[in-house]
């Protein structure tokens, strides 16, 4: 019993997440996320009393998948293959990957972040699995390319947090103000940042 209870809501949570990062916190009813689950509606209340309790839940559960698996695996995929090549190839290699996850979870990523301004719990977890993940993998990227000798020795960190912040901005800039965009081929774009990363901009 206890098993097919614990299925049950599983099964209640994904499909929840599943509806709000395609509509919403507001705009998903109860009603949805049961015929998503393949429950009847009553079954929800009997786990969560209300739709904000199983939000939170939900959110926690959501944030665990993006970033332990959505966020760092491909990322891990994406360094192994591209081990081998120079660190320009990598980082553009990276970049890349970086898109296509967010076009792919970008619907799951609003919600996550826009839930994340009103509960302080759900940003410390956010940030503890954040920090526990990415940092460590992007860093040692560019620790290996200084043992080679590819570049200089500076601290990794700042390095890794240099470089994932121009990513990220030209991410938030394509996604929520395209028409500010002054370089119609992302390659090329892609190319510049690589660039301007690695060499700075000074004759």
């Amino acid at each position: 019993m206890k098993r097919n209870a614990k299925e049950t809501e599983k099964k209640i949570l994904e499909a929840a997440i599943s509806i709000f990062s395609k509509k919403g916190f507001s705009a998903a009813t109860t009603n949805e996320i049961a015929k998503e689950a393949g429950v009847a509606e009553g079954t929800i209340f009997k786990y969560y009393p209300r739709k904000k309790d199983l939000l939170h839940t939900a959110m926690i559960k959501a944030i665990h998948l993006f970033v332990e698996s959505m966020a760092v695996d491909s990322l891990k995929a994406v360094i192994k293959e591209k081990k081998e090549a120079s660190i320009e190839e990598l980082l553009k290699a990276v970049i890349m990957d970086r898109i296509k996850f967010f076009e792919k979870h970008c619907s799951l990523i609003k919600v996550i972040f826009y839930e994340l301004q009103f509960h302080e719990d759900l940003r410390e977890l956010f940030l503890k699995k954040l920090l526990e993940n990415i940092p460590e993998i992007v860093s040692q990227i560019f620790k290996e390319r200084k043992q080679k000798g590819e570049i200089k020795d500076v601290n990794s960190v700042i390095v890794m947090r240099s470089f994932m912040g121009m990513v990220l901005s030209m991410i938030l800039q394509r996604q929520f103000i395209p028409q500010v965009n002054q370089m119609d081929h992302m390659e090329e774009e892609i190319e510049l940042i690589v660039d301007i990363f690695l060499n700075g901009i000074k004759r």
